[in-house]
């Protein structure tokens, strides 16, 4: 019996002396992990992420971060400091029995979970919202971090209703719920976020020493999402899509009631391996309706980059972290340079596409730009250099004769308004309207009347072409140089004999 319950107690301190150490061996490598993601986030040459402090324990471990935003040097100042502090307990086991009935930190076999919230006085902003949150920590971030590094992390901001506080008459915020995956090394990020409703009113400010009054105004946002899908892939770079979106944002000046209103934004944002070598990028912003000034419409603007070495895209990266740490270095601008020469050599293309449809009529704006080497040219001391960089290039324009005159006549109002006024004319909004009108229609004649403007059917357009060293708009040759226009124009007319024979003699 002796002998059993002698052999029960070695297995149970053999059991207690391995649970000891694999919870040991967790918090190393929750330390580990720690020390990772700060690595990962210096990344970013906008943030820097510096350990306050770190104690480390046997089931559970603590530490405090503090994140700074990095400002370039000579911009302006807002006056409050952004930078706070997170707090992270950090539960590590094999088990994580030192969370049980932690609020959010589950009970499951992992590497260890993480319950970040921020420190209520490490800014002034955070003891703002740490006062209007009351007893709840206005954020919340629960991290599950497997064995091999790869975390799951869920984010919460908890609903929040004010009224009557300092400068909001009112404010109800339906919370925050993000939710991201990322893989061991940071090679892959999955997830999202998102905000059902924001509803804020402040109060009017009166007028008072140094500072102008203002009326009360209202912002409504509706349904904001954040997506991101990412992996690393060649040059360490992570290629993917990442979306912004809101369905619904309005401003509105209670005095005036004029509203701006966004109705469906979003920005979507991709980077693809493009061969071997090279990589292409593309952003595009739409609005399904913008409402401003009673004036309405629709839009988007693309822009596609394509034919960008790898390698140097990288470097670029790098380039800009050095650049943040050192503003004032000399050689900085003179390795740009030379990654700039690197990234033309591969001839990178450049597109933009823009469209609008408004009230008054549509727009269509189209531009294409490829790009050769600079040779010796030095744009940093020739500016103008740029252009021998450029093999060729097209552009084309076509706006609706409707929206042209609506948009040159609003602006052409003013300098109608003050020629009536100096000539002591009529200045109702009549005359003033028709005057303009006047104006902006002889600018058009003149612009059709040079080719560089043509009227196909209700449609103004406008074409340009760059090659080979030339430039035509709408079929017509335009001379970059006035070495280049005399050249051509001694080539077309040919030069006149000099007429003596009326010139008086000269006075003796």
């Amino acid at each position: 019996m002796k002998k059993l319950v002698s052999g029960i107690v070695i297995i149970l301190v053999l059991a207690a002396a391995g649970f000891t150490g694999a919870a040991y061996w967790a918090g190393i490598q929750a330390q580990r992990w720690y020390e990772e993601a700060l690595a990962q986030g210096a990344k970013n040459p906008n943030i820097k992420f510096s350990t306050v402090s770190y104690h480390r324990g046997l089931f559970s471990s603590q530490s405090v971060t503090r994140i700074q935003f990095v400002m370039p040097e000579g911009s302006p100042s807002t006056g409050a400091d952004p930078s706070f502090s997170i707090r992270q307990d950090i539960y590590h086991g094999p088990l994580p029995l030192a969370g049980r009935g932690v609020a959010g930190v589950p009970m499951q076999w992992t590497g260890s979970v993480v319950r970040a919230v921020l420190e209520p006085d490490s800014s002034a902003w955070t003891r703002e919202l740490a006062k209007v949150y009351g007893n709840q920590p206005p954020v919340v971030a629960i991290s599950k971090i497997g064995f091999d590094g790869a975390s799951d992390t869920h984010i919460t901001m908890p609903p929040l209703t004010l009224n009557n506080v300092d400068e909001v008459q009112s404010l109800k915020f339906s919370g925050l719920q993000g939710q991201f995956q990322v893989a061991p090394k940071a090679t892959a990020v999955q997830g999202g976020m998102t905000v059902a409703s924001l509803e804020a009113v402040s109060k009017p400010v009166a007028a008072s020493e140094g500072q102008a009054a203002s009326s009360a105004g209202q912002v409504n946002l509706r349904d904001l999402s954040l997506k991101v899908n990412q992996r690393q892939g060649a040059f360490d770079l992570l290629f993917g899509e990442s979306s912004f979106k809101i369905s619904e944002l309005s401003v509105k000046d209670q005095n005036t009631g004029m509203p701006f209103l966004i109705n469906d934004l979003s920005i979507n944002a991709s980077l693809t391996p493009q061969g071997a070598q090279q990589v292409a990028a593309e952003m595009l912003i739409k609005a399904g309706k913008v409402t401003a000034d009673q004036q309405s419409g629709e839009g988007s603007f693309k822009l596609t980059l394509r034919n960008l070495d790898g390698a140097t895209v990288v470097q670029l990266q790098q380039w800009q972290e050095k650049f943040a740490a050192n503003p004032n270095d000399p050689q900085m601008l003179d390795e740009l340079l030379k990654l700039v020469k690197t990234l033309l050599n591969g001839k990178p293309e450049f597109l933009i596409d823009s469209q609008a449809k408004l009230a008054q009529g549509d727009w269509r704006g189209q531009l294409t730009l490829n790009f050769q080497s600079l040779g010796d040219v030095n744009p940093l001391l020739d500016p103008s250099g740029l252009m021998k960089a450029l093999e060729k290039g097209a552009a084309e324009v076509a706006v609706s004769k409707p929206l042209v005159e609506a948009l040159l006549i609003n602006s052409a109002k003013e300098t109608a308004l003050a020629q009536a006024q100096k000539q002591g004319s009529a200045t109702d909004d009549a005359t003033i309207q028709s005057l303009a009108a006047q104006q902006v229609a002889q600018q058009l004649q003149g612009l059709m009347a040079t080719g560089f403007v043509k009227l196909d059917g209700d449609t103004y357009k406008s074409t340009a072409k760059f090659e080979n060293g030339k430039l035509s708009v709408n079929g017509q040759d335009i001379p970059l140089t006035a070495g280049v226009a005399d050249s051509a124009t001694d080539e077309e007319t040919p030069p006149e004999e000099p007429d003596t024979a009326e010139e008086p003699a000269p006075h003796q």
